[in-house]
């Protein structure tokens, strides 16, 4: 008989998620092998979308585990390999190694007396105001009370990465007026003195620390592409620019936002097309300052975003530990090292008390 899927070892596990194809937007058949496997389980469960709440352990105010299902699309040709040391495939470090981890300790946590919900969510990978996570907190029942605590599984290398900053998106559309490229002066180049002006202003913008409990931050705007024109004989009439700005915890949204529109100029049109506030690193409320005295990790800031800002933002004070490995995230030939998925699970089952 063959071992139902999403059970075993942590490795086992591992496999099993980064065999199943669960791009953004295409998470439905893991959903349904989660469900199922937690349906076997024996634990109280709930499906909202392509998402599922799963709760173990006593009343009370559960500690969160929390993890997304999707993934970026696979490299070409990408597979799935599994060797004595590292797990490889899409999604593997983000965040399908974490997922496994909350399997392999929600396997354990069936007769423990430690209140604990797992959060396994869809649609992260994409724009904040898409991500399935909202839907779960508005929804679930398995969620009242509020958790105390929520570790959120990232790839953070086996240590604890607080805090999280903010991302936003715009896009910077400057306008012109099309001509054949042999006589452009009866257009307008919309490649012009005010584009080239705000692409080198981006280019001047030097990264802002800002110190947040001991951690630093840094505030960041960055153009990620560019796109304009329509033929090799064309005077261009748009071209546009993508910008991606990170900002520290503490600062504002709105201040980062205006900044973006003054380096942009008075000549382009700005749309902002995502935003997704930073968060607080909670290092001194005591479910987070309690694991981390326990657990004796190192504490690093959490130079990127996750849904550790939507948790803070929900009330409950979150941080990032995952066994991936950040740098491999979203990278062709993507990897897990088998023993830190171990070494994960043994932490975090031992905060919950798990058998």
């Amino acid at each position: 008989m063959s071992r139902p899927f999403l059970s075993g070892t942590v490795a086992d596990i591992c496999f099993d998620l980064v065999s199943t194809r669960s791009e953004y937007g295409e998470e439905r058949e893991l959903a349904d092998l989660v469900e199922r496997r937690v349906a076997e389980l024996g634990v109280e469960h709930e499906r909202i979308g392509n998402s599922i709440v799963a709760r173990a352990g006593g009343t009370g105010a559960p500690i969160a585990l929390v993890g997304h299902l999707d993934t970026v699309p696979n490299w070409e040709d990408g597979g799935v390999e599994r060797t004595t040391t590292r797990i490889i495939g899409r999604g593997a470090a983000d965040m399908k190694g974490g997922v496994a981890v909350m399997f392999a300790v929600l396997q354990r946590l069936t007769t423990a007396s430690q209140p604990t919900v797992c959060i396994f969510y869809d649609r992260e990978e994409g724009p904040h105001s898409d991500n399935g996570i909202h839907r779960v907190l508005a929804e679930s029942r398995l969620l009242d009370p509020k958790p105390s605590m929520a570790i959120v599984l990232e790839p953070t290398s086996g240590t604890i990465h607080a805090g999280a900053v903010g991302s936003l998106n715009a896009q910077l559309t400057f306008h012109g007026r099309s001509a054949h490229a042999a006589r452009p002066w009866e257009g307008e180049n919309a490649v012009s003195e005010a584009f080239a002006a705000a692409v080198a202003r981006f280019a001047a913008r030097q990264p802002i620390d800002t110190v947040v409990d001991g951690l630093t931050y840094r505030d960041v705007a960055t153009i990620t592409m560019i796109k304009g024109g329509v033929a090799h004989n064309v005077v261009p009439d748009k071209v546009e620019v993508w910008v991606n700005a990170r900002v520290a915890p503490g600062n504002s949204v709105a201040a980062a936002k205006a900044e973006i529109e003054e380096l942009a100029g008075p000549a382009a049109d700005v749309h902002w097309s995502d935003v997704a506030p930073p968060a607080a690193p909670s290092l001194t409320e005591p479910p987070v300052a309690d694991f981390l005295q326990r657990s004796g990790l190192s504490v690093q800031p959490k130079q990127a975003w996750t849904d550790v800002a939507t948790m803070h933002a929900w009330g409950v004070p979150a941080f990032n530990y995952g066994p991936g490995e950040p740098s491999q995230a979203h990278q062709p030939e993507e990897w897990v090292e088998i023993s830190a998925l171990e070494e994960c699970e043994r932490v975090i089952a031992e905060e919950l008390r798990a058998p």
